[in-house]
């Protein structure tokens, strides 16, 4: 028993013509239960109660406030920068454009936007995150080249734009694709 018992930290790097030498499985995961190096049914419910806990502090609130998500919405925060900067560099805008950003949020993608282009035009259906995006993007010198329409942008009939840029929810994602190829003046791109 004892040369098992040594030998399953190194389980994970061995070939798997090593396992008929092993006990059987279940018998292997008691063992690893034992030695407390698997984690008991206890442990993963306090796990995934704190995974849980943490999200709910984190990740279903905004940065600046503590305001819930709309799941009715399909709400989610962009918050990595690195994607963000991805999306930015993807749309390959140009200082003269007009940007439409659909699902702006609390403005992280809006900031960077405002940053580069002319003007971003934001349509946001709840009025929560439109105070919101107010709020955080009036501290910004860019805060005149922000325009923001309170609606749903599938119902709404769209300001000229050059280029879509958005991080929408599933739930609107091909009613989105069909509006934006349906609209005319066509955009360069969407993103």
């Amino acid at each position: 028993m004892q040369p098992i018992l040594s030998l399953l930290p190194l389980l994970p790097f061995l070939p798997s013509s090593f396992l008929p030498f092993f006990p059987s499985a279940p018998f292997l995961l008691v063992l690893l239960a034992r030695q407390r190096l698997l984690p008991t049914s206890k442990s993963l419910m306090a796990m995934r109660r704190e995974r849980r806990n943490k999200s709910a502090r984190t990740g279903a609130q905004t940065a600046t406030t503590r305001m819930e998500l709309n799941k009715t919405f399909g709400q989610h925060i962009l918050r990595n920068p690195l994607l963000v900067q991805s999306i930015v560099e993807k749309a390959q805008l140009r200082s003269t454009d007009v940007v439409l950003e659909v699902g702006p949020g609390t403005g992280n993608l809006t900031l960077k936007l405002l940053e580069v282009v002319k003007k971003v035009i934001a349509v946001e259906v709840d009025p929560r995150m439109v105070v919101e995006l107010q709020k955080r993007v009036s501290e910004s010198p860019h805060a005149s080249h922000l325009h923001v329409l309170h609606g749903d942008v599938i119902k709404m009939d769209l300001p000229y734009f050059d280029v879509c840029v958005a991080n929408t929810p599933y739930q609107i994602s091909s009613p989105l694709v069909f509006k934006l190829l349906a609209h005319r003046p066509a955009p360069r791109a969407c993103v």
